[in-house]
């Protein structure tokens, strides 16, 4: 839904441009949400290495909510990538059908 509205103003403010910068600034945000991504696995093992070592049950319950917070910025960073990958193959087929 999100992703089809960012593409109808970008394409009725601008044309295929306003979809190349929409890509474009997807694009740059991606890094970040990709950096973050890296969190979910982190603290999934931190929660297998408390439950290995029979820490307190109330270690384990902080290590569950680490890990429902790296599964969430793993979802966003999946949704930034697919979305920037959209945008970025209509800019392309833009370009392709312009020159053709």
């Amino acid at each position: 839904m999100c992703l089809g509205v960012t593409i109808y103003i970008s394409l009725s403010l601008s044309g295929m441009y306003g979809i190349s910068l929409a890509a474009l600034g997807m694009l740059s945000n991606l890094c970040t949400a990709l950096a973050i991504d890296g969190y979910g696995p982190i603290s999934d093992n931190a929660g297998g290495m408390v439950e290995m070592i029979h820490l307190r049950h109330e270690i384990r319950q902080k290590t569950d909510a680490l890990d429902a917070a790296g599964n969430t910025t793993a979802a966003i960073g999946k949704g930034f990538a697919i979305g920037s990958a959209a945008l970025v193959s209509l800019a392309l087929f833009g370009a392709f059908v312009t020159r053709s």
